[in-house]
């Protein structure tokens, strides 16, 4: 079955770097679906159930949750019931430079790589302030795009404060502090291209220590995230440039273009060459 996209080129104001609409009924939502845009929205009112990459999530009011460029959601009834939302849409980039500006590569991984979308759960008072500072960016997107851009930044930097404490508060204190500084450095592309090696270089541990040490925090292999961070490389590539996809194979890391293609299809439901052509 093909998942229809949504696109930021063709939702998303440029002068305000933000979408923000509510929906009434989950009857009335878009249908299972994919974007290239980040999103955060909240339940307002109600039950729903969420299904997201495949599996289902039963959300209720209060409920905050945090949707990436990958993901492939829809939104059911849950027993009867009916609820409403508000989206807040936002372009990679504006995302992208928050999670920079936080500079705390563990929390970044914690909200990108799940299955199941991040949730929060907010107190009243938090979910009437975000709805309040959601409804100012429609406001002025239709009479000051500058006000409208910087109410988004800051519901923005307010939502991703009630997911950060909300992921500190689950235990990420545990986290060693060399491991939270191995996963900054391999956010740089001159690190997890270098692969197994820069790894090892840059933590000075075993191999089988680092492997005992991500699957504890992070759930998957040493291997497994370095792989995730040269697809997320090639995947911004592939829609950014221009580059024959054999290049950025190569420049993302791989070695194997076979491997490569593989590896893209299994992470992101879709061929490097269709992700490019928004097939």
């Amino acid at each position: 079955m093909t998942i229809p996209m949504l696109f930021a080129a063709h939702l998303i104001d440029p002068l305000v770097q933000s979408n923000f609409h509510i929906v009434h009924s989950a009857r009335h939502a878009y249908p299972l679906h994919g974007h290239d845009f980040y999103e955060i929205f909240i339940v307002t009112a109600g039950q729903c159930t969420h299904n997201i990459n495949g599996e289902v999530q039963i959300l209720t009011e209060g409920d905050m949750v945090f949707i990436r460029p990958e993901d492939r959601h829809g939104y059911d009834l849950f027993e009867g019931g009916d609820c409403q939302f508000l989206n807040v849409n936002f372009y990679n980039e504006v995302v992208e430079g928050a999670f920079d500006y936080m500079g705390h590569a563990s929390f970044v991984h914690a909200l990108k790589s799940p299955i199941l979308s991040p949730v929060v759960r907010l107190l009243k008072a938090d979910m009437e302030a975000l709805v309040r500072k959601s409804e100012q960016i429609r406001l002025f997107a239709s009479t000051d795009k500058q006000i409208a851009r910087t109410m988004a930044r800051s519901f923005l930097n307010d939502a991703l404060t009630h997911f950060f404490l909300h992921y500190r508060n689950e235990g990420s204190k545990a986290m060693p502090q060399w491991f939270d500084h191995l996963l900054a450095e391999l956010q740089k592309p001159e690190n997890f291209k270098a692969g197994l090696p820069r790894l090892r270089e840059l933590s000075n541990r075993s191999d089988g220590h680092l492997s005992r040490v991500f699957k504890l925090y992070l759930r998957m292999t040493p291997t497994a995230y370095l792989n995730h961070l040269r697809l997320g490389n090639a995947k911004n590539l592939l829609l950014t440039t221009q580059l024959p996809i054999v290049d950025i194979a190569y420049e993302a890391g791989f070695d194997n273009l076979s491997h490569f293609y593989h590896l893209f299809k299994d992470a992101f439901g879709i061929a490097p060459g269709k992700i490019r052509n928004g097939s």
